[in-house]
């Protein structure tokens, strides 16, 4: 394992990938299974939004957008968020979690990463990441 998360989950096991190209991948990770988060990455090392090639960037729009859809046909979510602030990892990549209509208000927004500290789940988190899988599937990208 090396510093950077995002670089790590290159090598996640394939139940945990729910979507990846030559340039982009979207993981479960460690740490952050919560059912409904995801982390959506550049597969090479970059950081920052000055990092990526504008290719890359040209890329990242339309696949956040499938990944997004995806998300919201297998979970039901009403919302999909997408969170970035690189202090912990500057490696060019978004946490991305379903928002469902019943999320209390004290944790919409940014408040919605407290769930970490009580909603891990790497089965039910799995069981989620079939479903997107499958949404993306259906949409045969």
């Amino acid at each position: 394992m090396s510093d950077c998360l995002p670089c790590d989950l290159e090598s996640a096991d394939s139940a945990h990938v729910v979507y990846r190209d030559d340039d982009w991948s979207c993981e479960i990770a460690e740490g952050y299974d919560v059912p409904g988060w995801f982390i959506l990455r550049l597969r090479r090392h970059a950081e920052g939004w000055a990092g990526p090639t504008a290719d890359e960037l040209g890329e990242f729009g339309p696949v956040s957008q499938r990944v997004s859809a995806a998300i919201q046909s297998a979970t039901g979510a009403t919302g999909v968020y997408f969170m970035s602030f690189g202090e912990n990892y500057p490696h060019f990549h978004f946490l991305v979690i379903a928002r469902e209509a019943d999320l209390a208000a004290d944790l919409r927004g940014a408040a919605i990463l407290a769930r970490r500290a009580h909603s891990r789940d790497l089965d039910a988190s799995l069981a989620v990441g079939e479903g997107v899988r499958s949404a993306l599937a259906a949409a045969s990208i």
